[in-house]
C-alpha cells in the first residue's frame, strides 16, 4: 500500500471541497456546496437521495449520525466525550481550523440534539405514511432541507419544468430538518458540513488522519484493533465495487447444483409460511387470502445480480486514492439517477454476491453437501426470518407490490397487537449482564425490539416445519432416525448464535432493536412446542415454559 504518497498528499485530495465550504456567504450558498460535493463523492449530508426500495421513484430520507444514538446519551456519552473530542480536534487541527474548540461545540451540540430525536423515532416501530411530491412542491416545502440539495444534484425544481416526484420517507424527519436548518447560523452550519466531509474521508487521507479516526471508532463499534491500513484499502475495494468483484467470486464458487438446492429451500420456507398462514385459526378469510397473495409475491434472488455494475467507463490513478474513490461514487450516484421512473429491475442487488447478510450464505450457514438439518437450522431460519417481516406489525400495512395498503381487518389487527403484546413482555422481562463480571446493564426493550422478535420466531417455526415436511417426503435426504435428525436441527440453530460478548457490546443491545444473541435464540426454543419435544422439556421447566408467545407461525 502506497501509504508514503498518501502522507504527502495530506489534505490536498479534498482541500478544494473544504475552500468551497469555508467561502460560502450564506446558509442557501453552504447547503448548495455540500450537496455538489455530496453528489461528486458520496458524503452524506443532513439528507441523501435514493431510489426507493422497490421501485425507481427518487425517495428523500434521513443519514442518521455518524455512529449509533446510544452514544450520545448518558452512561455510555461520559466514556466517549473524551475520546471524541480528541478525535475532532486532531481532524480540524489537521484540516487547519481557525478556531477548533468552538468547532468542535458546534458539532458536539448539533449531533446531541439530533440524537435526541433519533431514539424516540426508533422505538415509535409504527409504518409512517410516506409523502409524494412534485419537485417543485419539495421545494417550496423543505427550499433548505430538500430543495437544494436536489438542486445541487441536477434537478430542475422549477414548476411545470419536470415531472419527477419525490417520496419523502418519513415527512415529519423533514419538518425537523427544515426548522433546524433555518435556525442555524450560517458559520454553524458551514463548520457542521466541514465536519462531515472530514469525517468521511478521514480513513482514506494522511496517516495521522486514519490513526485518529481509527483510535476514536474503535471505541463505538465492536472492533478492538483496527485492522492493518493494507486490509482497509483491500475492503474498500469489495464496498466499492462489489458487483465487479462478485463476478469473480461467483466463478469460483456457484455452481448448479447448489443453485437448485438454495431454490429448492427457499419454495419450501415459503410452503411452511403459508401452511402456518392457513393453520393460524385467529385470521379471517380476506386477511388470510390478503397475505397468501402477498407471500406468493416475495420473490428470491440466489447467487447474484444478472447484470452487475463492472464500472467499464471508468480507469483509475494508483497514485489517486480518494480520486478513484469519488469516480465509483460518481458512477453508482448516476447510474441510480438515471434509473429514476423507470421500469423496476428486480433483479439488481442491494448487496453483492460474496457479501450477503441475512438473505442467504455458504457454509455454515449454507452447504449444499451437508444434511439437511444444518441447512434448514442455518439458512433457512434466516429465510423464514425475512419471510416473516413481511407479515409482522410493520410489514401488515403493505401489500405485495410494496404498496401501503394493510393486509389485515380490524379485527384481526386487534388479536395480532393482543399477541404482539406477550412478546413485549415476554422479552421486556429479560435480563442483560455482563457476561464478564455478571453486572446488570438493563433489560431487553421488549416494545423496541419487538419486530425483531417476532420474526425471529417465525423464522425458526417456519424453518422447522419446512425441515419436517422435506424429510418427511424425501426420506433419503438424511441418513439419520428422525429423532436424531430434529435434535440436529435444534443444535445446529444454537450453533448459529454462539458468540462472546463484550461490556460495550451489551450495553449497546440496551437500546438496539435487535437483543443480544443469547436472548434471541433462548426465548425462540422456549416459544417452540417443538423444541420441548424434541428433547422432553418438562412442562414448566426453564426450557419448556407453559406461557408461549406465537404468532401466525405457530401451529
Amino acid at each position: 500500500m502506497d501509504t508514503d504518497t498518501l502522507d504527502t498528499l495530506g489534505l490536498a485530495p479534498i482541500e478544494a471541497h473544504l475552500k468551497a465550504i469555508r467561502s460560502a456567504n450564506s446558509t442557501v450558498e453552504a447547503i448548495f456546496r455540500g450537496a455538489t460535493i455530496s453528489k461528486a463523492t458520496g458524503v452524506l449530508l443532513f439528507m441523501k437521495l435514493v431510489l426507493a426500495t422497490n421501485r425507481n421513484v427518487l425517495s428523500a430520507v434521513d443519514t442518521g449520525l455518524p455512529f449509533d444514538q446510544v452514544y450520545f446519551h448518558e452512561p455510555l456519552w461520559a466514556r466517549v466525550e473524551k475520546p471524541y473530542r480528541k478525535y475532532l480536534t486532531t481532524i480540524f487541527k489537521l484540516a487547519g481550523h481557525t478556531e477548533v474548540e468552538t468547532a468542535i461545540d458546534v458539532v458536539i451540540a448539533f449531533e446531541r440534539f439530533y440524537a435526541g430525536v433519533e431514539l424516540p423515532k426508533r422505538r415509535l416501530q409504527a409504518a409512517v405514511t410516506p409523502t409524494r411530491l412534485s419537485l417543485s412542491d419539495a421545494n417550496a416545502s423543505y427550499p433548505l432541507g430538500l430543495g437544494l440539495h436536489l438542486q445541487g444534484f441536477g434537478f430542475d425544481v422549477h414548476k411545470g419544468c419536470n415531472t419527477t416526484t419525490v417520496l419523502l420517507e418519513n415527512p415529519n424527519f423533514f419538518d425537523f430538518l427544515e426548522k433546524m436548518l433555518s435556525s442555524l447560523p450560517v458559520d454553524d452550519l458551514k463548520t457542521i458540513i466541514e465536519y462531515k466531509v472530514l469525517d468521511f474521508n478521514a480513513q482514506y487521507l494522511s496517516t495521522p488522519f486514519v490513526t485518529a479516526r481509527s483510535d476514536f471508532y474503535s471505541l463505538v463499534s465492536f472492533v478492538q484493533k483496527e485492522s492493518p491500513r493494507a486490509t482497509i484499502c483491500r475492503d474498500q475495494v469489495k464496498t466499492s465495487m462489489g458487483d465487479l468483484l462478485g463476478t469473480y467470486y461467483l466463478k469460483e464458487v456457484w455452481t448448479d447444483e447448489i443453485a437448485a438446492r438454495a431454490d429448492s429451500l427457499v419454495l419450501k420456507l415459503k410452503a411452511a409460511f403459508k401452511t402456518g398462514l392457513d393453520s393460524a385459526g385467529w385470521l379471517d378469510d380476506t386477511t388470510r387470502a390478503n397475505a397468501t397473495t402477498k407471500l406468493s409475491k416475495l420473490t428470491s434472488l440466489l447467487g447474484g445480480p444478472k447484470n452487475p455494475k463492472t464500472y467499464p467507463t471508468l480507469t483509475f490513478d494508483p497514485k489517486a486514492y480518494i480520486a478513484n474513490l469519488n469516480k465509483v461514487s460518481a458512477f453508482d450516484i448516476a447510474f441510480d439517477l438515471a434509473q429514476i421512473d423507470t421500469v423496476y429491475d428486480k433483479d439488481i442487488w442491494n448487496t453483492p454476491a460474496h457479501n450477503a447478510n441475512a438473505w442467504y450464505q455458504r457454509p455454515p450457514l449454507f452447504d449444499a453437501k451437508v444434511d439437511p438439518s444444518a441447512n434448514y437450522a442455518g439458512t433457512g431460519v434466516a429465510i423464514g426470518h425475512e419471510i416473516t417481516h413481511g407479515f409482522d406489525n410493520v410489514g401488515r400495512y403493505f401489500d405485495g407490490d410494496g404498496k401501503v395498503n394493510p393486509l389485515w381487518s380490524a379485527t384481526v389487527m386487534k388479536t395480532f397487537d393482543e399477541k404482539a403484546k406477550c412478546f413485549v413482555e415476554q422479552y421486556g422481562s429479560m435480563d442483560i449482564k455482563s457476561e464478564l463480571t455478571g453486572e446488570l446493564f438493563g433489560k431487553v426493550d421488549g416494545k423496541l425490539t419487538l419486530i425483531e422478535n417476532i420474526a425471529d420466531n417465525g423464522g425458526i417455526n417456519t424453518a422447522y416445519r419446512a425441515y419436517r415436511d422435506y424429510v418427511h417426503a424425501v426420506s433419503e435426504a438424511t441418513e439419520y432416525t428422525k429423532e436424531t435428525g430434529e435434535k440436529l436441527f435444534w443444535i445446529r440453530y444454537g450453533q448459529c448464535w454462539c458468540e462472546k460478548n463484550s461490556d460495550k457490546y451489551l450495553q449497546f443491545h440496551l437500546t438496539d432493536p435487535h437483543p443480544p444473541r443469547r436472548h434471541r435464540l433462548i426465548r425462540t426454543v422456549q416459544n417452540s412446542v417443538d423444541f420441548a419435544k424434541a428433547f422432553n422439556c418438562p412442562v414448566d421447566s426453564p426450557m419448556n415454559p407453559t406461557k408461549k408467545c406465537v404468532t401466525y407461525c405457530a401451529e
